[in-house]
C-alpha cells in the first residue's frame, strides 16, 4: 500500500507560485540568465549558482543589477549627518539622524530601547486591497523610530551614531567598540584615537586608515602591526618608520631608506609636524609616495576563490567588499562571519540570508529584506526589530514572534496571512524586492548612498524614485567670540586655553566649529596642528578616495604582462602588479 506523504509547507500558495516562476524561466545552456536592470538599463548577468541560491530561499531572480540594489540599501541608512529635531516622546530637542521636517516619530534612543514604550500598540490588519509597501510605508510612520542607531552599552558618547559599546566618545560613526575616540568612523576596538577610518585594535593614532593594530602611529594607511610610524604606506610589522612604502619587518627606514637607530633619531629631530603649513608639505610628499608605490589587484588576504575588494579569511565570495570570516556569499558589503548569504550590508554572524541591510545588526538565520534586524530568525520585511522570530511587516519588536504589522497571531494565522500576503506581493511584482526608493527614511543627498562616491548621479537617483531634493541645514545662534580658521595660530605650541571658549569660523565651507577640550589635549600630546576645516568636511574626505562598488576591470601587470582582474579603473595613474610580481616589490 502507497503511503500517503503529508504536505508540510507552512505557505503553500506561494511555494506552488514561486516553483511554477522557476519553471517558467528561460535559463541559458549554462542555467543563468542576462537580464536588464530596470533602474540603470544596464545588462547583468545572473549566474547558475545566483539561480541556485534563489531558488533555495525561494525568491525570484533580482530585477535590478548589483550595484543599484546596493544603491538602494544604501539609501535607507545615514550614518554621517547629524541634525536637530524634537523627541516625539518628551518634546525636548535631540541630536538625531533625522533632518527638520522628518515625517517620522523620533524617540531618545535611551527611551526607545527601554519598555517605556511598547510598538504593539501601533499594531493593526493587513489589508489585502491595498499593496503590502504602501501600507508598510504608512506603518513606518506611525511607529516611533530612535533618534540615533546609538547603543545603550555606550557611555558619555551622546554624538555618536550606528555604533556600540563606546566610552567617553565624541562625533564618531559606524564603531564597535572604543574608548576616548574623536572623529572616528568605521573602526573596532580602539582607544585614544582622533580623525581615523576604518581602524580595528588601534591606540594613541591620528589620521590613520585602513589599518589593524597601530600604536602611536600618524598618517598610516593600509598597515598592519606597526608601532611609532609616520606617513606609512601599505607596511606590515615595522616600528619607527617615515614617509615610506611598501615595508615588511623594518625598523629604522627614513624615506624608504634603512638608516639606523642613532641617524634616524637624529632625522626625525627635524620633522616637527606641529606647524600646520610644514605638516600641508609634508601630507603633500605622502601623496606622492602612494601615487609611486608599488599596487596589487586588491586588498584581499588568505582568501580562496573570491572575488572583490578587502575580503579576509574568507571562502567563496562573489562581488564582494570588506567581507572577513565568510564562506559563500555574494553581492556583500561590510560584513564578518557571514555564511549563504546574498545582498547583506553591515552585518555579522548571519546565515541563510537575503537582502538585508543592517549597521553592527547579528547572529541573524534565514531573513529577506529587512533593515536593521539583530538577532532574528525567519523574518521578511522587517525594520528595527531584535530578537525575534517568524514576524513579517513589522517595526521596532523585541522578543516577539508570529506578529504581522506588529500584530500577533497564532502560529497557524500567522502562517496563513504570510502565505496570502507573499502570493499576493508576488503577483504584484512586490515580492522579492527590498522596499522601495520612494519610501527611503532619509532624504537622498544625507543618505550613506551618497557618503561615498559613486551614487552621486542625482538627476537618475530622482528618475529611480529617491528624494533627490535639498536638505536645509538649521541656522543655529552661535554664541561666543568667533575666530577665522586663517586666523588660528600656525603652530600647535602657540594656542592657548581661551580656544575651548571660541567659535573657528570655516569660511571654506561656510561652517561653524568648536575645538573641545580632549581633542585639545590631544594635538598638544600628539604635537599635531589645530584643524582649520569643519569635522564633517574633513571626514568627508576621508570617504572620498574610497570610490569602491561592485565593478572589477581587467589590467595587465607592467612586469610580465598576465592580465588579471582587479578595482583599480582603467584610467587609475598608479602602478598594479599581479600578485606575485608585486611580491617582489616589497622591501622586504
Amino acid at each position: 500500500m502507497k503511503q500517503e506523504i503529508k504536505n508540510t509547507s507552512k505557505t503553500p500558495k506561494f511555494d506552488r507560485a514561486i516553483a511554477d516562476y522557476f519553471v517558467k524561466l528561460e535559463l541559458d545552456e549554462r542555467g543563468g540568465e542576462r537580464r536588464t536592470c530596470r533602474f540603470s538599463g544596464k545588462k547583468f548577468y545572473v549566474r547558475p549558482e545566483d539561480v541556485s541560491f534563489y531558488k533555495r530561499i525561494g525568491v525570484p531572480l533580482p530585477t535590478l543589477e548589483p550595484e543599484e540594489r546596493r544603491r538602494r540599501r544604501h539609501a535607507y541608512h545615514n550614518s554621517y549627518n547629524l541634525f536637530r529635531n524634537t523627541s516625539a516622546y518628551s518634546g525636548n530637542r535631540v541630536i538625531t539622524m533625522y533632518p527638520a521636517g522628518s515625517p517620522y516619530k523620533v524617540y531618545e534612543h535611551n527611551v526607545w530601547y527601554s519598555d517605556a514604550w511598547d510598538p504593539r500598540e501601533s499594531a493593526r490588519d493587513y489589508d489585502s486591497a491595498k499593496s503590502f509597501f504602501e501600507q508598510f510605508h504608512v506603518f513606518q510612520r506611525d511607529v516611533p523610530r530612535t533618534n540615533l542607531l546609538s547603543s545603550p552599552s555606550n557611555l558619555n558618547s551622546d554624538y555618536t551614531n550606528t555604533s556600540r559599546n563606546l566610552k567617553d566618545c565624541y562625533i564618531v560613526f559606524d564603531q564597535n567598540g572604543g574608548e576616548n575616540l574623536i572623529y572616528h568612523q568605521c573602526c573596532g576596538n580602539d582607544t585614544n584615537c582622533v580623525e581615523c577610518w576604518s581602524l580595528d585594535n588601534c591606540d594613541q593614532c591620528y589620521e590613520c586608515r585602513i589599518s589593524r593594530r597601530l600604536f602611536q602611529c600618524y598618517f598610516c594607511y593600509e598597515c598592519r602591526d606597526c608601532l611609532d610610524g609616520y606617513f606609512l604606506w601599505d607596511s606590515r610589522n615595522c616600528q619607527n618608520c617615515f614617509m615610506s612604502s611598501n615595508l615588511r619587518n623594518k625598523k629604522y627606514y627614513f624615506r624608504n631608506e634603512y638608516v639606523g637607530k642613532a641617524e634616524y633619531e637624529q632625522r626625525m629631530k627635524a620633522v616637527y609636524l606641529g606647524d600646520y603649513h610644514k605638516l600641508q608639505e609634508l601630507k603633500s610628499e605622502f601623496e606622492e609616495v602612494i601615487q609611486r608605490a608599488p599596487r596589487k589587484p586588491n586588498w584581499n588576504e588568505r582568501s580562496v576563490n573570491s572575488v572583490g575588494d578587502y575580503i579576509v579569511n574568507s571562502k567563496n565570495v562573489y562581488f564582494g567588499l570588506w567581507i572577513d570570516k565568510s564562506e559563500n556569499v555574494a553581492y556583500s558589503e561590510a560584513a564578518r562571519a557571514l555564511t549563504d548569504c546574498y545582498d547583506v550590508t553591515g552585518s555579522g554572524g548571519t546565515q541563510l540570508s537575503y537582502e538585508v541591510s543592517t549597521i553592527w545588526g547579528v547572529d541573524n538565520y534565514e531573513c529577506k529584506f529587512s533593515l536593521h534586524i539583530e538577532s532574528c530568525r525567519e523574518v521578511e520585511y522587517c525594520d528595527s526589530c531584535r530578537n525575534c522570530w517568524h514576524c513579517f511587516g513589522s517595526i521596532g519588536l523585541d522578543n516577539q514572534e508570529y506578529c504581522v504589522f506588529n500584530k500577533k497571531y497564532s502560529k497557524d494565522e500567522y502562517w496563513e496571512l504570510v502565505d496570502t500576503i507573499k502570493t499576493s506581493m508576488l503577483t504584484q511584482g512586490e515580492y522579492g524586492e527590498f522596499f522601495p526608493p520612494a519610501h527611503a527614511l532619509f532624504p537622498y543627498r544625507v543618505s550613506l548612498a551618497v557618503s561615498f562616491p559613486g551614487f552621486r548621479d542625482f538627476e537618475n537617483a530622482e528618475k529611480y524614485g529617491y528624494d533627490t531634493g535639498d536638505v536645509e541645514e538649521e541656522n543655529e545662534h552661535i554664541a561666543g567670540d568667533i575666530i577665522n580658521a586663517r586666523d588660528l595660530p600656525n603652530d600647535i605650541q602657540d594656542v592657548d586655553d581661551d580656544i575651548l571658549k571660541q567659535v573657528v569660523f570655516d569660511e571654506k565651507n561656510r561652517k561653524y566649529f568648536r575645538i573641545i577640550k580632549p581633542e585639545l589635549d590631544f594635538y598638544r600630546m600628539r604635537g599635531v596642528p589645530l584643524p582649520r576645516e569643519h569635522a564633517s568636511v574633513r571626514m568627508q574626505k576621508f570617504r572620498e578616495t574610497l570610490d569602491v562598488k561592485f565593478e572589477f576591470y581587467k589590467r595587465q601587470c607592467p612586469s610580465c604582462k598576465t592580465e588579471f582582474e582587479t578595482s583599480y579603473k582603467p584610467d587609475f595613474q598608479g602602478t598594479v602588479y599581479c600578485e606575485s610580481c608585486y611580491q617582489k616589490q616589497l622591501v622586504l
